[in-house]
Protein backbone atom coordinates (compact mmCIF):
# COMPACT_ATOMS: atom_id res chain seq x y z
CA UNK A 1 0.00 0.00 0.00
CA UNK A 2 3.05 1.85 0.80
CA UNK A 3 4.27 1.67 -2.66
CA UNK A 4 1.25 2.39 -3.83
CA UNK A 5 0.85 5.72 -2.19
CA UNK A 6 4.50 6.43 -3.43
CA UNK A 7 3.67 5.43 -6.86
CA UNK A 8 0.79 7.99 -7.29
CA UNK A 9 3.00 10.92 -5.36
CA UNK A 10 5.86 10.48 -7.90
CA UNK A 11 3.49 10.53 -10.99
CA UNK A 12 1.94 13.08 -9.60
CA UNK A 13 4.99 15.36 -9.23
CA UNK A 14 5.78 14.13 -12.60
CA UNK A 15 3.07 15.84 -14.05
CA UNK A 16 3.22 18.84 -12.64
CA UNK A 17 7.41 19.48 -13.89
CA UNK A 18 5.67 18.22 -17.01
CA UNK A 19 2.69 20.57 -17.33
CA UNK A 20 5.47 23.44 -16.00
CA UNK A 21 8.02 22.57 -18.83
CA UNK A 22 5.31 23.28 -21.20
CA UNK A 23 3.30 26.19 -20.14
CA UNK A 24 5.45 28.86 -21.76
CA UNK A 25 4.76 26.76 -25.09
CA UNK A 26 1.34 26.44 -24.47
CA UNK A 27 0.97 29.86 -24.22
CA UNK A 28 3.09 31.09 -27.25
CA UNK A 29 0.68 28.62 -29.43
CA UNK A 30 -2.65 30.63 -27.76
CA UNK A 31 -1.28 33.41 -27.85
CA UNK A 32 -0.38 33.14 -31.83
CA UNK A 33 -3.90 31.52 -32.29
CA UNK A 34 -5.81 34.43 -30.93
CA UNK A 35 -3.33 37.39 -32.16
CA UNK A 36 -2.85 36.42 -35.41
CA UNK A 37 -6.53 36.22 -36.27
CA UNK A 38 -7.48 39.29 -38.04
CA UNK A 39 -4.41 40.45 -39.16
CA UNK A 40 -2.84 40.66 -42.99
CA UNK A 41 -1.80 37.30 -44.08
CA UNK A 42 1.19 38.61 -45.52
CA UNK A 43 2.37 39.09 -41.92
CA UNK A 44 2.99 34.86 -41.96
CA UNK A 45 6.18 35.37 -44.49
CA UNK A 46 7.59 37.59 -42.02
CA UNK A 47 7.05 35.36 -38.96
CA UNK A 48 6.69 32.01 -39.99
CA UNK A 49 8.47 31.65 -43.43
CA UNK A 50 7.52 30.04 -46.53
CA UNK A 51 4.27 27.40 -46.01
CA UNK A 52 4.51 23.95 -46.87
CA UNK A 53 1.69 23.79 -48.83
CA UNK A 54 -1.48 26.72 -50.01
CA UNK A 55 -4.60 24.69 -50.26
CA UNK A 56 -7.60 26.14 -51.57
CA UNK A 57 -10.91 26.09 -50.08
CA UNK A 58 -13.69 24.45 -51.88
CA UNK A 59 -16.35 26.40 -52.74
CA UNK A 60 -14.85 29.98 -51.19
CA UNK A 61 -11.88 32.65 -52.28
CA UNK A 62 -10.77 31.08 -48.57
CA UNK A 63 -6.74 29.20 -48.19
CA UNK A 64 -5.28 27.22 -46.18
CA UNK A 65 -1.36 28.11 -45.33
CA UNK A 66 -0.04 24.74 -43.96
CA UNK A 67 3.39 24.93 -41.64
CA UNK A 68 4.88 22.31 -40.28
CA UNK A 69 8.20 22.13 -37.03
CA UNK A 70 9.47 19.73 -39.87
CA UNK A 71 10.74 21.88 -42.60
CA UNK A 72 14.09 23.29 -42.77
CA UNK A 73 15.05 26.57 -41.22
CA UNK A 74 16.96 29.39 -43.19
CA UNK A 75 19.57 31.22 -40.73
CA UNK A 76 17.15 33.49 -39.80
CA UNK A 77 15.25 31.24 -38.25
CA UNK A 78 12.15 31.12 -40.88
CA UNK A 79 10.56 28.04 -42.24
CA UNK A 80 11.27 27.43 -46.01
CA UNK A 81 9.31 24.84 -48.27
CA UNK A 82 11.98 23.51 -49.86
CA UNK A 83 13.52 20.78 -49.20
CA UNK A 84 10.08 18.97 -47.95
CA UNK A 85 10.50 16.72 -44.65
CA UNK A 86 10.57 12.96 -44.83
CA UNK A 87 7.71 11.19 -44.62
CA UNK A 88 8.42 10.12 -41.01
CA UNK A 89 9.28 13.71 -39.97
CA UNK A 90 6.33 14.88 -40.96
CA UNK A 91 4.43 11.84 -39.04
CA UNK A 92 5.83 13.20 -36.04
CA UNK A 93 5.38 16.99 -36.89
CA UNK A 94 3.73 20.01 -35.35
CA UNK A 95 1.33 21.31 -38.41
CA UNK A 96 -0.33 24.32 -38.25
CA UNK A 97 -3.09 25.23 -40.64
CA UNK A 98 -4.06 29.31 -41.45
CA UNK A 99 -7.10 30.05 -43.19
CA UNK A 100 -7.19 32.99 -44.86
CA UNK A 101 -9.77 34.77 -46.61
CA UNK A 102 -9.31 38.08 -48.62
CA UNK A 103 -6.00 38.41 -47.53
CA UNK A 104 -6.83 37.97 -43.53
CA UNK A 105 -5.99 35.13 -41.30
CA UNK A 106 -9.62 33.84 -40.13
CA UNK A 107 -8.26 31.05 -37.97
CA UNK A 108 -4.92 29.15 -36.89
CA UNK A 109 -5.37 25.24 -35.65
CA UNK A 110 -2.43 23.16 -35.02
CA UNK A 111 -2.26 19.29 -34.87
CA UNK A 112 1.32 17.88 -32.38
CA UNK A 113 1.16 14.88 -34.40
CA UNK A 114 3.92 13.45 -31.95
CA UNK A 115 1.34 14.19 -28.82
CA UNK A 116 2.08 17.27 -26.26
CA UNK A 117 4.56 15.64 -23.82
CA UNK A 118 8.48 14.52 -23.83
CA UNK A 119 9.32 18.38 -25.47
CA UNK A 120 7.27 18.16 -28.78
CA UNK A 121 5.61 21.25 -27.18
CA UNK A 122 8.59 23.44 -27.82
CA UNK A 123 8.48 22.07 -31.99
CA UNK A 124 5.11 23.45 -32.02
CA UNK A 125 5.87 26.94 -30.20
CA UNK A 126 8.78 27.30 -32.03
CA UNK A 127 6.40 27.39 -35.44
CA UNK A 128 4.66 30.59 -34.25
CA UNK A 129 7.27 32.47 -31.98
CA UNK A 130 8.25 35.19 -34.27
CA UNK A 131 4.48 35.98 -34.29
CA UNK A 132 4.35 36.51 -31.22
CA UNK A 133 7.88 37.82 -30.03
CA UNK A 134 10.20 35.56 -27.96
Amino acid sequence: MKRLSLLVLSAALMSMVLAACGAPHMKKIRSAKNTLVGREATLLARCIGDPLDIRDVPGTAGQIYVYSSAQVRSPAGALQATPRPSDAASARACVFEIKVHDGRIIAVDSDNRSGWGFGSIKNCSAVVRRCVGG
